[in-house]
């Protein structure tokens, strides 16, 4: 996006400062809602004013070369400036490219993408707090499954014979993950809503017990980590993943989202053997 403004536009003022000439205005970023579809979050920003100047030499002579402003760096612009796209869609199988059935055997493998558009930020990574399974839209609704709890631990892959997990990533502003379908009640085809919360951070070197990505690897019986150490996930088998070392970050540089994808139809598949606990 192009912002163009004559020097002595929209209210710039100007004043002398040694041997420059020193215009100097406002942006002004306000609050602003973008409609959004198929499920996918348009993220307000918080309002925000970024100071402009433009500096001229004083002394230039009539033969020179025509003026060219020097614009000063804005480097904390970088951080706030622009819309953040998050968005939850079902993939076909090993995520190379959108589903176009919402139709599931109970038992089949289901893939989500999780992901965040952002052209005008710097590089981001993703991360996917939690997930629930409803049978209505409302996420706080019962019956419920929460499949992905504390921070990024794919809770389902726990369970007998599950092959739920989180895939390597292909790009840091995207996260694809697995779980099996399965049913809330015992009705013959099922309609289910996923709710997940999704969060984006500035790209960093090192992970945290809050930004990771964990799922329960059967042949190994221990936690895993998609990227970064393993020791993060040790907190999936405990009771909360807040507590130790997390990376500060200044609160700009966080975003996050609720996003939904649904309703997905599970048809029954009597012959399944998978267990599944529900909160009722």
């Amino acid at each position: 996006m192009v912002i163009s403004a004559g020097l002595k536009d929209c209210g710039t003022e100007s004043r002398v400062d040694g041997d420059w000439l020193v215009y100097s205005n406002q942006l002004v970023l306000t609050n602003a809602e973008v409609p959004s579809s198929k499920g996918s979050l348009i993220v307000r920003w918080a309002s925000t004013v970024i100071p402009i100047e433009c500096h001229y030499k004083r002394k230039q002579t009539v033969s020179g070369e025509p003026l060219t402003p020097t614009w000063l760096p804005m480097t904390s612009t970088i951080s706030v400036f622009g819309l953040l796209h998050f968005s939850l869609r079902t993939m076909t199988d090993g995520c190379p490219s959108p589903r176009s059935s919402s139709v599931y055997q109970q038992g089949e493998a289901v893939f989500l993408e999780a992901s965040v558009e952002a052209p005008l930020h710097p590089p981001l990574t993703l991360y996917v707090d939690s997930c629930v399974a409803t049978l209505k839209p409302d996420p706080l609704s019962l019956p419920s499954y929460k499949f992905i709890t504390k921070h990024g631990c794919l809770m389902d892959s726990v369970l007998p014979g599950s092959s739920s997990k989180f895939l390597p990533r292909k790009q840091d502003n995207r996260l694809c993950f697995s779980f099996q379908a399965f049913h809330l009640n015992k009705e013959t085809v099922e309609q289910m809503f996923i709710s997940c919360h999704i969060r984006a951070t500035l790209k960093q070197k090192s992970h945290s017990h809050l930004d990771k990505a964990c799922f329960f690897n059967r042949p190994t019986f221990s936690w895993r980590a998609t990227e970064g150490d393993d020791a993060l996930c040790g907190c999936c088998a405990s009771e909360d993943c807040s507590t130790g070392h997390t990376t500060q970050l200044n609160t700009e540089e966080k975003h996050e989202a609720d996003t939904a994808v649904g309703p997905l139809h599970t048809l029954l598949r009597s012959h399944w053997t998978g267990h599944l606990s529900v909160n009722h």
